[in-house]
């Protein structure tokens, strides 16, 4: 409703609440669209896909409880709509448009059509960050991508909530994913901006600072320019503790093994290490993300034996190609028979 009231909403994305069986009616909703129901998500709901395109997510009205803070909440069915509403995160997030029989009603338990038209962003209640920290990235994703205002209050309850050590307490895999939620955003450095401000950039890492402006558009791309931050050392550390999907920590990794060791690889690159390298240094030479020009053969050719001297060899090429001293393999090639062989 948020999106829709806003009139950035789209009419192939559908989100559904239904009070009782919502499996029933995703069912029957994909046998009129001649699609597929699929269950997706911890709470059941279920996303049917039409050939058309259209998307309908339906999810089943439901209560929540936080034992104690930073937890994944206890749910159990709502009766109503509304007590769906009153237990989400903003206000502006508690609305809805009725469509049982009847007056096509607008539900807005909380004041948050209010609110939208004011542009605040505003809390449902004063502890809701303890109960959900990850809510304080959610806001920080609002509050830069629809230039809504926090209200004092809510600023306050963020930092209450990195005060009291609640914060602290969400796993890396949450703070990864909020995290990654706002590199998809078309401009993320405002809400980093803002996480920052508040002190919460710190439980990403304690030297991480929110950049001007990402050069790269892919969250993976942010992500790494983001670790490049912080050096290339620091950032391999970082990197190996977060919980990232194998294929993408390796492609990462490899980046900032180029970056820390600024060495010609010996082997191509892949596409993302060298858009990563680029757009991280502007000035890098031509030739310095190309494959090493040089190979063993080349050395052993010349009369060196493999062994820890070819080794040195084009250790040392492959250096001088990172700082563009030989742009290419003739000029590579003329080095080796000039000074490459001598001893260092």
């Amino acid at each position: 409703m948020r999106d829709w009231l806003l009139g950035r909403s789209s009419v192939s994305d559908l989100d559904l609440c239904v009070v009782g069986d919502a499996s029933s009616l995703a069912q029957a909703c994909a046998r009129q669209l001649n699609g597929r129901a699929e269950a997706f998500g911890r709470f059941g709901t279920l996303r049917v896909l039409a050939p058309s395109g259209l998307r309908v997510d339906f999810a089943q009205a439901r209560r929540e409880a936080y034992p104690s803070p930073a937890c994944l909440p206890e749910v159990s069915p709502a009766r109503s709509i509304e007590e769906d509403l009153i237990r989400r995160d903003f206000t502006v997030n508690a609305l809805a448009l009725r469509l049982s029989p009847g007056p096509r009603v607008l539900v807005d338990p909380t004041g948050g059509l209010a609110d939208l038209k004011r542009g605040t962003l505003r809390l449902l209640h004063q502890e809701s960050f303890r109960d959900d920290p990850t809510r304080v990235f959610r806001a920080a994703r609002y509050l830069a991508r629809f230039g809504f205002a926090p209200t004092p209050e809510m600023v306050s309850a963020a930092r209450r909530a990195l005060a009291a050590g609640h914060a602290a307490k969400l796993s890396p895999h949450r703070v990864l994913q909020e995290i990654l939620r706002i590199l998809e955003e078309k401009s993320p450095e405002p809400a980093l901006r803002i996480l920052q401000r508040w002190g919460y950039l710190r439980l990403v890492h304690p030297r991480l600072t929110a950049p001007r402006r990402f050069a790269l558009r892919g969250p993976m791309d942010r992500l790494a320019l983001l670790a490049l931050g912080l050096g290339p050392e620091e950032a391999l550390r970082w990197m190996d503790s977060l919980p990232l999907e194998r294929g993408a920590a390796a492609l990462i990794r490899e980046t900032l093994v180029r970056a820390r060791d600024r060495t010609a690889a010996r082997s191509p690159l892949s596409p993302f290490s060298c858009c990563v390298l680029k757009a991280a240094y502007p000035g890098l030479a031509p030739g310095a993300l190309k494959p090493l020009f040089l190979s063993g053969q080349d050395v052993s050719a010349r009369g060196v034996s493999p062994g820890r001297r070819m080794g040195e060899i084009l250790d040392r090429a492959a250096r001088l190609q990172w700082r563009g001293f030989f742009p290419s393999r003739r000029r590579a090639l003329a080095w080796l028979d000039g000074s490459g062989l001598k001893k260092s």
